[in-house]
């Protein structure tokens, strides 16, 4: 095993963060060096791994999504899923010259010899190529580009065969092409000014990396069925370790099936849907656990007799005793209840959660309810789904999947195989391998 020096670059507030932070833990294990670039919110998570934190500062250096007064993307106050989608593609675009500014002068000052970065932070590429150093890029979602075969993320479709659906995943996966190209003037700006080469599309900086590692089971991405550039590895889940059990605020005698509530740990202004939850498992025959996160005032909310609530809990320390999990369908939150076998109510709030919903249908792992539904409709959802054998099945099966391989570890042992040492500075543009 060869010594490494890693530079990783994530945003540490939500559900892209514990995978990320796996791999960090995993590397430092290993006896390699690194160093994880984030806003200052996450400096304690980042340090429990045993990475060095650096504080971002020139670009949005408050930024923290777990809270609305330091969310600038606020895509919860927007009205259609369009204008929400517009706010979520803006604000990389706005912060690209800053943070790659600041990612090249600290490349610049830390020899390093790879750079792992969240696949959002498309300043991160831009700055390895300018350094002549190999970039790898993480998915903490399912497989963000559009591809021909499959319905693209972010459209929240499910596949539909035959030339029909081949049509709708044409016009769709274009659309979507489209409408992820609004930042490349921005995009070839910032490279022209580091030396590099204009680009013909948006997702080029990122499909033409070394690796792309997706980090969850193919059997639960739509898109593993599709042709993906070589490029493109499915790695399995990595998750964060839990120091010990969890334990139950219920007596021993209790025996009622736990339902596990879980709404995000970004800001959503999900506080209506959290009650609306509670009072649809508020009556039943059933232990429910909100885990509220930073993003949920637990004061704020009407909590029924068989429900508790917890700030933070591993959720993958309850899960084991969990027989369903109520969720907005973040992906890893999926993600973790299907690895221990537990089906889920997905509703989804936003983002990529319907295309998550989607997933978990079509694997039958889980139903799907409406973000609106009354809590009458909820609690008939939820009911069902308790005694629903099919659903357990699927998520069982799916367990199965996600065990064949820890994604910290597969992404370890790819990054110690990564020829270092002989970098030279990029003066031509790295092209996907789609792109021929």
């Amino acid at each position: 095993m060869k010594y490494m020096r890693v530079f990783q670059t994530l945003l540490a507030f939500s559900g892209n963060a514990p995978p990320q932070l796996a791999l960090a833990r995993e590397l430092v294990e290993r006896g390699h060096e690194v160093r994880v670039v984030a806003h200052g919110a996450a400096r304690e998570r980042i340090e429990r791994t045993g990475a060095e934190f650096v504080a971002i500062r020139g670009w949005l250096p408050d930024l923290d999504i777990t809270h609305p007064e330091t969310d600038p993307i606020r895509d919860w106050e927007a009205r259609t899923p369009l204008g929400a989608a517009k706010r979520m593609r803006d604000a990389p675009i706005g912060s690209l010259r800053d943070a790659t500014r600041e990612y090249v002068e600290l490349l610049d000052d830390w020899s390093a010899d790879v750079v792992v970065f969240d696949w959002m932070l498309i300043a991160a590429p831009i700055a390895a190529e300018h350094a002549g150093i190999p970039a790898v890029a993480l998915v903490h979602c399912p497989y963000p580009f559009p591809v021909a075969g499959a319905p693209p993320l972010f459209s929240g479709l499910k596949p539909m065969g035959g030339p029909v659906g081949a049509a709708r995943d044409r016009v769709v996966n274009a659309v979507i092409s489209r409408f992820s190209q609004a930042g490349l003037p921005v995009l070839n700006d910032v490279r022209a000014e580091h030396g590099l080469t204009p680009l013909e599309h948006w997702n080029d900086q990122v499909l033409g990396v070394r690796a792309i590692y997706v980090m969850t089971a193919p059997e639960l991405d739509f898109s593993s069925k599709a042709e993906l550039p070589a490029n493109v590895h499915y790695t399995g889940p990595a998750f964060e370790p839990f120091q010990k059990d969890w334990e139950s605020p219920w007596p021993e005698e209790n025996t009622d099936p736990l339902v596990l509530l879980s709404f995000s740990t970004s800001y959503m202004d999900q506080g209506a849907l959290a009650q609306r939850a509670l009072d649809a498992v508020a009556g039943l025959p059933v232990r429910a656990l909100l885990t509220a996160g930073p993003a949920l005032d637990a004061n704020r909310l009407r909590i029924p007799a068989n429900a508790r609530t917890v700030a933070f809990v591993p959720h993958r320390t309850v899960l084991p005793h969990a027989s369903l999990v109520v969720t907005h369908a973040g992906w890893q939150t999926v993600n973790a209840a299907v690895a221990d076998g537990v089906p889920l109510v997905c509703i989804p709030d936003g983002r990529d959660q319907p295309d998550n919903a989607a997933r978990v249908l079509v694997a039958h792992a889980g139903v799907r309810a409406n973000k609106k539904s009354s809590p009458e409709k909820l609690r008939r959802v939820i009911s069902q789904a308790l005694e629903d054998q099919s659903i357990k099945q699927g998520a069982r099966a799916m367990a199965d999947a996600l065990a064949r391989s820890d994604g910290a570890i597969v992404m370890a042992d790819a990054l110690e195989r990564l020829p270092v040492g002989n970098s030279v500075k990029a003066t031509t543009p790295l092209r996907s391998p789609a792109a021929g």
